[in-house]
């Protein structure tokens, strides 16, 4: 019951919050304006979507906390990583920064994630352990960055995503994991309400950095399933969707002799329109997508080691074959195509 509760709280929180906070990004002129090829958008566009998810996300959070445990412990370092990370979203949607800048502080949020006791623990040695926690946060924060270029996209697979984080702590009876979890899904849902196609607003770095924050934070539990130890890696599954793009658009820039920090017109979504898709169709596959990933993580949760490995090189190798004829798509007039397939 009080999962239903929490729900709620933020999705309410989502619906009020949004609306406020474009118009004051409208007031404070926080606007993404399309002064590049790569903005797609023809007007101003607010860009307070980000705060609005983070404070609909907290409240719930740390009320539940209080009034179930009378402590916050817990979530402080999520909260406290979470809270560093969409600040540094609100200054550069402000004032880009530089990647440099922008991956010390991601450094940062990691290591008070790991101070706080959140971090990988299947492997016997904590360097590693450690190392690849690092990895991990930095990685997916990012790839909800990259993914971030249509209306819906980053906060529908955000919001199924969490909604498969919260299943698997339900059945694997950890509690606490399952407040974050649904806070997060009902504060995305209640954007998504105004971020839907034709977006009234976009969530910006604020909001993408910190679901990417988020989800990778929510995906560092201790265990995953007590039939098999190879579900520890469910969480790829959950999260395929902005791994997959982001290693996609990766490969093809570094291939057209490109850092991939730089953008272009590359990715998994972009693809689909050229593909014959609209925006709307392909934002739907790839969040559809997401939630066929999700299924299938869960379920090998409850599979022996044996059957868990089979259905993920199964996965593996559909990826494999998505990302062949994907990655062969003739992108050069996209900049002509995309206005006629709609926001």
């Amino acid at each position: 019951m009080e999962n239903i509760y929490i729900l709620t709280a933020s999705l309410v929180l989502g619906l009020i919050l949004t609306p406020l906070a474009i118009k004051a990004a409208f007031k404070f002129g926080v606007l993404d304006r399309p002064v590049t090829h790569l903005k797609k958008h023809e007007h101003p566009m607010p860009y307070l979507g980000g705060a609005a998810i983070f404070i609909s996300f907290i409240i719930p959070v740390v009320t539940a906390k209080l009034i179930l445990n009378q402590t916050p412990h817990g979530v402080i370092g999520i909260i406290a990583g979470a809270a560093i990370i969409t600040i540094l979203g609100l200054i550069d949607d402000i004032r880009p920064m530089g990647p440099a800048v922008k991956l010390l502080v991601e450094l940062l949020a990691a290591g008070i994630m790991i101070k706080a006791g959140i971090h990988i623990k299947f492997i016997a040695n904590p360097f590693v352990n450690n190392a690849l926690t690092i990895l991990w946060i930095v990685g997916i924060t990012n790839s909800m960055n990259l993914l971030d270029i249509m209306d819906g996209l980053a906060g529908g697979v955000a919001a199924v995503a969490s909604l498969a984080f919260f299943f698997v702590a339900m059945f694997a009876g950890r509690i606490n994991d399952m407040i974050p979890a649904i806070a997060l899904f009902g504060a995305v849902a209640g954007f998504l309400f105004y971020n839907r196609p034709p977006a009234k607003i976009y969530m910006g770095d604020a909001g993408s950095l910190f679901l990417g924050f988020m989800l990778s934070a929510l995906a560092l539990n201790e265990s995953y399933s007590k039939v098999n130890l190879i579900a520890v890696l469910s969480p790829v599954l959950i999260l395929g969707v902005p791994i997959f793009d982001t290693m996609l658009v990766s490969l093809i820039r570094i291939k057209k002799g490109m850092l991939p920090i730089y953008g272009s017109n590359d990715h998994s979504s972009q693809r689909l329109v050229m593909m014959g898709l609209s925006k709307p169709q392909a934002v739907l596959t790839l969040v559809t997508s997401t939630a066929a990933l999700s299924a299938i993580a869960i379920l090998s949760t409850f599979l022996s080691s044996g059957e868990a490995i089979l259905l993920y090189l199964g996965t593996a190798a559909a990826a494999v074959v998505a990302a062949f004829f994907i990655g062969t798509v003739d992108m050069t007039d996209y900049h002509k195509v995309h206005r006629k397939k709609g926001k």
